[in-house]
């Protein structure tokens, strides 16, 4: 599983936060030696406020009940730093504990920092000991309360950059609390904001942010009911299609395993998918991208099915996708079929069952429902075990392109062929007029 394991690339483009869950799956799945895993954990928590933690880990690796100094100081700056916030931001926080009253002031259109500042004699730093305190909160691992903080604080300010840092930091928190709808939505107004902030963000500094939305997405939307869509519809759209070629093509692994999960609604992306794998097979490759090029780029069953076996190991060394395994090995056996069933005839239905390791019953239901699912002209001769493939019509569209396309190169042909005659005509006039001339000059 150690093979297949992306957690040190995406930790490059994820919050020290984000990584804990990915290092706590590697953990439960026994990956790599717990106490490796643990010295990572303590290596992530050490510039963060969650102390208490990051003893308890310092003393299970070191097997004692000391902790050091340095630990035991560290952890008495940080109750002096919350007790100073709490103070400085107990007047606005009063007032945005009070639910009822702010739903009240926003309906009254006075949840603005100038009324309630009037109203409440707040000070003029209020709004940013408020920001403080919600990072504070996120860095002891207080996630809920950041979040709760971060959204009052975007409603407050008129600072648009102050804004889209906090965002980004209520993103992370919704996540880390799992709350996926609000994630999700999160995902959606940042990705807003780097677009409208594009004319004054340097072109590395967009390509950074897209790559960062791209790796923090990863765990909204293999989490939301609508996810995988979405992640497909984000990966797709061309700006950040060329943030992934260009700095994270190690992303194909979920863009591939999205638009399986989503190929009856996505399959005309699989032509552009499978271009893709193939342009970047040199920087990335691994099961689940390499089954996609067998498949659609070079129509080799038997080496799809051999990745597909190993796409099963990928995934469940991965925390994203382990949770989505099985409904992708089913989707994925599904492509298979379906495109051998486009260039045959008819299919013994045993050896389809023999080479996805099924029984042959339940292939044979397993088949009727594709069949039925992707439209296919096709019926099951049980008494061979077969399936009998009709010949797909051509569709109208496709007709009318290929005559068109032919009455063009026959136009074309018969422009040229009579061009050609008119020359020879001319140059038989020319050498009978060439050849008149010298008779009569005599």
């Amino acid at each position: 599983m150690a093979e297949h394991d992306l957690t040190f690339t995406l930790g490059a483009y994820l919050d020290r936060h984000l990584i804990f869950p990915l290092l706590e799956f590697l953990q439960e799945k026994e990956v790599y030696p717990v106490d490796e895993l643990m010295k990572a954990k303590l290596d992530l928590l050490y510039p963060t406020n969650m102390v208490d933690f990051a003893m308890d880990i310092w003393q299970k690796l070191q097997n004692t009940d000391d902790v050091p100094e340095a630990m035991a100081q560290r952890r008495q700056e940080v109750l002096a730093r919350l007790q100073k916030l709490e103070v400085e931001t107990a007047p606005l926080r009063e007032v945005l504990d009070d639910a009822p009253l702010v739903e009240h002031l926003r309906a009254e259109k006075a949840f603005t920092l100038a009324a309630l500042t009037d109203k409440y004699a707040l000070g003029p730093d209020a709004l940013g000991k408020l920001y403080e305190w919600a990072r504070f909160q996120y860095e002891c691992g207080n996630y809920g309360g950041a979040a709760s903080c971060l959204q009052h604080y975007r409603l407050l300010s008129t600072d648009a950059e102050g804004s889209f840092h906090a965002l980004w930091g209520k993103l992370a928190a919704e996540i880390l609390v799992q709350n996926w709808d609000g994630a999700s939505e999160d995902v959606t107004r940042l990705r807003e904001a780097i677009e409208a902030r594009s004319s004054a963000t340097p072109p590395l500094m967009q390509l950074q942010q897209r790559s960062w939305l791209m790796h923090w997405a990863l765990a909204v939307h293999f989490n939301h009911e609508n996810g995988r869509a979405a992640l497909v519809d984000l990966f797709f759209h061309e700006r950040y299609q060329n943030a992934l070629s260009t700095n994270c093509a190690h992303l194909l692994r979920y863009l591939v395993a999205a638009l399986v999960l989503t190929a009856k609604r996505r399959r005309p992306l699989l032509h552009e998918l499978t271009r893709l794998c193939v342009q970047e097979a040199h920087s990335y490759s691994d099961p689940l991208t390499r089954f996609v090029v067998a498949l659609a780029s070079e129509s080799d069953f038997d080496a799809a099915l051999r990745e597909l076996a190993a796409c099963e190991g990928a995934m469940g060394a991965d925390l994203f996708l382990a949770q989505h395994a099985p409904a992708f090995m089913l989707a994925a056996k599904g492509l298979v079929f379906e495109a051998y069933c486009r260039i045959h005839r008819r299919v013994d239905i045993r050896a389809v069952a023999a080479k996805l390791e099924m029984d042959v019953d339940d292939a044979e239901r397993w088949v009727v429902n594709l069949v039925r699912d992707a439209h296919l002209d096709a019926r099951i001769d049980s008494t061979e075990n077969h399936v009998v493939l009709s010949p797909a019509p051509v569709p109208v569209f496709q007709r009318v392109t290929d005559k068109t396309k032919g009455m063009h190169f026959r136009s074309v042909v018969l422009a040229s062929s009579l061009e050609q005659r008119a020359a020879d005509v001319a140059a038989k006039a020319a050498a009978a007029v060439a050849a008149a001339v010298p008779t009569a000059a005599q």
